[in-house]
């Protein structure tokens, strides 16, 4: 019987040190009435009136072995936390809290944003947004072009093609044309700022920067030292067809001839640079030649007028005199010293001729035939060979 009380009381000792972490001695747990008291205020009991003595003294019944009912326990014990974190000690009621951030000086942070959270922008008022400027309009102001034979001659009444472009190239350094004009004196509006005018005359041509003022007109006189000359070609009295003669004309160039036209019809009007010329007339495309020099001033037409001395000459091999032409048969033209003045397989065309004499060769089957002719000037005849 007394092992048992030993092995209830230590049980009961067990639980009473577990509630007591605190520092409190657990009160005793009683039924019917029963009470506890301190070690000190009653001295031991006898182990046969029902109680045991540990510290003091507890009467009654006890049940030691089911859990205890709720709401008759205490709060389960906390570890206290290390030394130096700051908080409050638990296992020491009564202390007074340490704050160890006391005495430190932190700076003022904003707190972070949430993930994927965009801060809002801040949307100007009226008050704040500044007054944008009125740009003035860009208003056209116009630009005259005029243009004169040379620095003081007469203006030029006809004839020009103006261009204007831009006065700065483009990304390819091409300069972009703005306005073109045929008449001799045009009127352009353009927005002020520079440009480039381009003038051409014929084979003349110039070019000038000029700046259009932004609030008045500009007027441009260009220079053109250019002048004219028309040709047409004679024989005798009788004016030459302008599709069987042509003009090439060339000049010299610090000792180097230059073409300056060629294949140019009678009758049309060359606008040259002043200077002089040297003039190819070519009859037909033999040896009618005439060479003139001319001298072409500025602002001045030169009208000249070349005379061929030459004739148109048919030649035809024949069996018969006024007979059909044989065909198959090659042909040399030769002068009286044996220079050749054309040479053709097959058929002869009319061939024009410088007056003079000359020899006829006709080739046929093997056979050569030759005949002198004479040409002259403005009577245009046949020359036959016959075979017998």
């Amino acid at each position: 019987m007394g092992d048992r009380r030993s092995s209830a009381c230590t049980v009961v000792a067990r639980l009473v040190l577990a509630l007591g972490l605190a520092g409190a001695v657990a009160p005793a747990l009683a039924q019917d009435g029963g009470k506890a008291s301190a070690g000190g205020d009653r001295g031991p009991t006898e182990r046969g009136k029902g109680g045991f003595s540990y510290g003091g003294e507890i009467t009654g019944r006890m049940n030691l072995l089911a859990p205890p009912k709720l709401g008759e326990i205490g709060p389960p014990p906390m570890p206290s936390p290390p030394p130096g974190f700051g908080g409050p000690d638990i296992g020491s009621r009564g202390k007074p809290e340490q704050d160890v951030l006391k005495g430190l000086k932190l700076p003022h942070l904003a707190p972070a944003p949430r993930p994927g959270a965009q801060p809002t922008p801040v949307s100007p008022t009226l008050e704040d947004a500044p007054t944008p400027a009125i740009a003035a309009p860009i208003v056209k102001q116009p630009l005259h072009l005029a243009a004169t034979f040379g620095d003081k001659g007469a203006k030029v009444p006809s004839g020009v093609k103006w261009r204007v472009f831009t006065d700065q190239p483009d990304m390819n350094g091409e300069h972009l044309l703005v306005a073109e004009s045929n008449d001799a004196a045009p009127r352009f509006d353009l927005d002020p700022g520079g440009y480039v005018v381009h003038a051409v005359y014929g084979l003349v041509s110039t070019a000038r920067y000029v700046s259009v003022a932004p609030d008045h007109p500009t007027d441009t006189t260009m220079s053109l030292p250019a002048g004219a000359i028309r040709l047409a070609a004679f024989v005798g009295d009788a004016r030459v067809a302008p599709d069987r003669v042509g003009f090439t004309l060339t000049r010299n160039d610090a000792g180097v001839t230059r073409t300056v036209a060629e294949n140019v019809r009678p009758g049309a009007l060359l606008r040259v640079p002043a200077g002089q010329y040297h003039v190819v007339s070519a009859y037909g495309d033999a040896n009618a030649i005439v060479e003139v020099d001319l001298d072409v001033a500025a602002g001045k037409l030169v009208e000249a007028q070349v005379h061929h001395k030459a004739a148109r000459m048919t030649l035809r091999l024949v069996r018969a005199a006024g007979g059909a032409e044989v065909k198959n048969t090659s042909w040399t033209v030769l002068t009286p010293g044996g220079d050749v003045i054309r040479e053709s397989i097959g058929q002869l065309p009319p061939i024009v001729l410088s007056e003079g004499d000359y020899t006829a060769i006709a080739r046929h089957d093997g056979r050569m035939f030759q005949q002198n002719f004479s040409v002259r000037a403005g009577f245009d005849a046949t020359v036959e060979l016959t075979l017998d």
